[in-house]
């Protein structure tokens, strides 16, 4: 880290030393796991900054709202405001605009209207997606690609054409923010990605040709000759173990499609754990608004784990992992 970083990064590093103190720690979720109605995981998260957006809060679309909208208020007062490069920001804003494409797309391919999201994260509007095709930049590309093929490419390689477009931006954009961060960052989310896509191939029974097809670009593991075991399942499990990309384990959890996920997902957290202990520059900066992301997540899992009545220990292993 040179002197430009210091200066350039240590206004937002004097916010992130107050503004981490109030991130829920693994106290916290137990209280949250532990409360016996949903009202009291609301008390439980009253003071802290999901509190004022659980206002009037009931079912699980008032819960993906809420939590959207404090990502929202995160996104709007910190990442704006912090004076951040251009690549950091478009960074933490690229996979919801190519979420909302993915959502064009598959409204384009049945032929319904684009259902615009109730709180929108990315950098460009709703209305954009109308029409895909007129987008710009990576996402314009994707677009006019996917829609090239056709309705007869389905929805499942639209979707994976998508994020190969988007894990090949967040590369680009991770590079031009010359953040050592992000790039080990993208790294290790390609290689979970393509873990995941591999394992979730292996249990559907598909051939490794249809999954090399699915893989994005970006990590650091050989996903493609993994491929080659996607007919033995079990095998491939041992091979992804083996490889470490999803951490340690035992290989039937990756089996588990329902359980795959949590994996996926707390494979980045300890990343992000050790980013945010940096005492000045990117690192720390960063890794709060990555933090602020992972607890989004994991709240939004528990508050409509128990609106679905789903129990305690079922909640928390679905969340093991995530927690600070």
């Amino acid at each position: 880290m040179g002197r430009g970083d210091s200066i350039e990064y240590g206004f937002a590093t004097g916010r992130v030393m107050v503004l981490r103190t109030r991130l829920l720690g693994r106290a916290a979720y137990e209280r949250l796991l532990d409360a016996p109605t949903f009202d009291d995981q609301r008390r439980v998260l009253t003071e802290t900054h999901f509190g004022r957006f659980l206002d009037g809060v009931h079912n699980a679309s008032d819960v993906e709202r809420a939590v959207d909208e404090s990502l929202r208020d995160l996104y709007a007062d910190f990442l704006h405001r912090a004076g951040l490069p251009a690549p950091v920001i478009a960074f933490f804003e690229a996979p919801y605009d190519f979420s909302a494409l993915k959502s064009a797309l598959r409204a384009r391919l049945l032929g319904v209207s684009v259902t615009a999201p109730v709180v929108s994260l990315g950098a460009l509007p709703p209305e954009a997606f109308v029409s895909p095709e007129t987008l710009p930049g990576a996402l314009g590309v994707a677009a006019r690609s996917a829609l090239a093929a056709g309705a007869e490419a389905g929805a499942e390689a639209i979707d994976a054409a998508v994020d190969v477009a988007l894990y090949a931006e967040l590369a680009r954009l991770a590079h031009a923010s010359r953040i050592g961060l992000l790039e080990r960052l993208v790294a290790r989310q390609a290689d979970a990605a393509n873990a995941k896509v591999l394992l979730r191939c292996a249990v559907a029974g598909r051939t490794a040709d249809d999954a090399r097809a699915m893989l994005v670009p970006g990590g650091t593991w050989d996903a493609r000759k993994a491929a080659a075991l996607v007919t033995d399942p079990s095998a491939l499990a041992e091979a992804v173990l083996a490889s470490r990309v999803l951490g340690a384990g035992v290989a039937h959890d990756l089996l588990d499609l329902e359980r795959l996920d949590v994996v996926v997902d707390a494979a980045t957290a300890s990343l992000e754990r050790d980013a945010a202990r940096g005492e000045i520059g990117p690192e720390p900066v960063l890794g709060y608004v990555l933090q602020r992301r992972a607890e989004a997540v994991t709240v939004r899992a528990v508050l409509v784990g128990r609106l679905a009545g789903l129990p305690r220990e079922l909640i928390a292993s679905r969340v093991r992992g995530m927690a600070s």
